[in-house]
């Protein structure tokens, strides 16, 4: 695999800045195609002059195009959005289809707990989409196995340009760019407005006002708590691991799962839920969350951007940072750049770019912010007043200075479902929270292990 694209070119890429220009960009219309200069620089086998020609596509053109280049063909896409997200996208892909004959786009909707493993079986087999939206995680066990391919000279700097730099650095693995950033994803506190018209600084004082809301009930569907979020998940748990100063690996790249620090974080989570008792009893699902604030069941979660399209117009709600811990230490969560993946089996490569092209265009993410309610990954879209100014979209970038990208190395995959398991025994079961860690640490290694044999 060429590795034409370099982590410092990258990096110097991303922090450059367009100038706004929102001329052409409507609230109520689908976002324009792609210019034909950005078409036709995407040829995978001869790629000259394809960095003159990107940087000479405009981000602002007609909506209706020629007919593309080449054959006709169809550019799958797999994604695992629901409500507003797949909205939006569907209204992209219905644009792009109604105004290019010769590129059709098909999408395919797959559940969250099922689009890893689909993925992973189907593109060996050559059953897999061309496209695949999915945060950046996974980037580094997807490109180990061959199931993803290096964007390589399409990435040029004038499209890395579109971008916010810590939305495009988590797509980098081994001096190699994997896709182009869709949105970021990153927890924050959603607060029922109320029944809590001001939001808590400290958890402490969250956990005080949280106490008031809580009302233990024999009947379950009576009960209601003060917080609710998937303890148990790694991922929610990340503004506790990271804000007490853990971490999953440390800066050599080496596990550090058992650390004291992970050790304080469980035993504050276990707090929550056996001493202060706002936690739901056991683990619940994101739908659980869901239907709960919107029944006024819980006065606080921590979810993400999607979270906003699941809630009931009825709700008065509101987003706040997360709490400090302790005064000076922050919640800090993982963050995700969430990006549109180049299948390593596309035989549609040309087609494909071109529609990544397309779903990441600043025009396309008008879209997404305002239908899809995401935290797109455009520069631009928050230099229009509409956005920079929104109290909620101010709160999401907030949060995003403080959070940590999510490790994107093959080694992750192998860590998730030990650290979840010991997340689950030792904050709703009776072991303890070093033990547990330990036994997350050591599977995690023999893992691992396996994994480089």
């Amino acid at each position: 695999m060429r590795k034409s694209l370099t982590l410092q070119l990258v990096t110097a890429a991303a922090a450059c800045f367009l100038a706004l220009g929102a001329q052409g960009c409507k609230k109520d219309a689908a976002p324009a195609a792609e210019a034909k200069a950005a078409a036709s620089a995407e040829q995978p086998n001869d790629n000259k002059g394809a960095v003159a020609a990107a940087a000479a596509a405009s981000p602002t053109v007609a909506a209706v195009v020629d007919d593309d280049p080449g054959p006709a063909s169809t550019v799958t896409v797999w994604h695992a959005y629901r409500d507003a997200e797949r909205a939006a996208l569907d209204k992209l892909i219905e644009h792009w289809n109604g105004t290019h004959k010769n590129t059709q786009i098909q999408a395919l909707s797959v559940p969250p707990d099922a689009i890893i493993d689909k993925f992973q079986v189907a593109v060996p087999n050559g059953n897999g989409p061309d496209l695949m939206i999915f945060a950046h995680d996974k980037i580094g066990v997807w490109a180990r196995d061959g199931l993803i391919q290096p964007l390589g000279e399409f990435a040029t700097p004038e499209r890395l340009k579109r971008f916010m730099p810590q939305t495009v650095k988590p797509l980098v693995f081994e001096k190699n760019l994997y896709g182009l950033p869709l949105a970021y994803k990153t927890l924050v506190l959603f607060y029922n407005k109320k029944m809590v018209p001001t939001p808590p600084k400290t958890l402490a004082q969250l956990v005080e006002v949280a106490k008031g809301f809580t009302k233990a009930d024999p009947n379950a569907d009576n009960a209601s708590f003060g917080l609710a979020y998937e303890a148990a998940n790694l991922y929610f748990h990340g503004p506790f691991l990271l804000g007490a100063g853990g971490a999953v690996f440390d800066e050599a790249g080496a596990l550090k799962i058992d650390s004291p620090e992970a050790k304080k974080a469980i035993e504050t989570v276990r707090g929550l839920y056996r001493d202060a008792k706002i936690l739901p009893q056991g683990t619940v699902s994101g739908f659980v969350i869901t239907s709960m604030f919107n029944d006024g069941k819980v006065p606080f979660v921590l979810q993400g951007p999607w979270f906003m399209g699941e809630i009931e117009k009825s709700v008065d709600w509101a987003v706040a940072t997360l709490p400090e811990l302790e005064p000076g230490k922050p919640m800090r969560p993982f963050l995700g750049s969430e990006a549109a993946l180049l299948s390593a089996k596309t035989t549609n490569k040309a087609a494909a770019l071109r529609v990544i092209d397309y779903l990441t265009s600043d025009e396309a993410a008008l879209t997404r912010i305002d239908q899809g309610k995401q935290m797109v990954a455009n520069i631009k879209t928050y230099e229009m007043p509409k956005w920079g100014d929104d109290a909620v979209v101010k709160v999401f970038r907030a949060q995003a200075e403080t959070a940590v990208p999510m490790p994107s190395s093959a080694e992750m995959s192998a860590v998730w479902t030990p650290y979840n398991a010991a997340l689950q025994k030792a904050i709703y079961g009776d072991t303890k929270a070093e033990e547990a860690l330990a036994e997350a640490q050591k599977r995690a290694i023999d893992d691992i292990a396996k994994m480089k044999k």
